[in-house]
């Protein structure tokens, strides 16, 4: 089904290329990333975490756990991101 070369969904939807690599990149960074949460839960059991939590007057429960994979790529991200941001509008400050 095609219109002078072209197939009848592009009259009707335009893709700009740059844009839809743009959210094929999303969509494989959001699996990575989902992998990441799915693979750092392996890592330190409930059973580890319980062991090392603390109770305090049994309201607050705080554990002492490893930082995660997927902390450590989410933090590198962020500063990633800040850095590229303070670059890109230094003159705004």
């Amino acid at each position: 089904m095609t219109q002078n070369g072209s197939t009848i969904f592009a009259d009707i939807v335009a893709v700009n290329p740059t844009f839809a690599y743009v959210v094929l990149l999303f969509i494989a960074a959001g699996v990575i990333l989902m992998w990441l949460i799915v693979k750092s839960s392996d890592e330190y059991s409930v059973e580890k975490s319980e062991k090392t939590a603390e109770n305090f007057a049994d309201e607050i429960h705080e554990g002492q756990g490893p930082v995660t994979t997927w902390l450590w790529v989410a933090y590198i991200g962020l500063i990633v991101w800040a850095i590229a941001y303070l670059i890109q509008h230094a003159a705004e400050f």
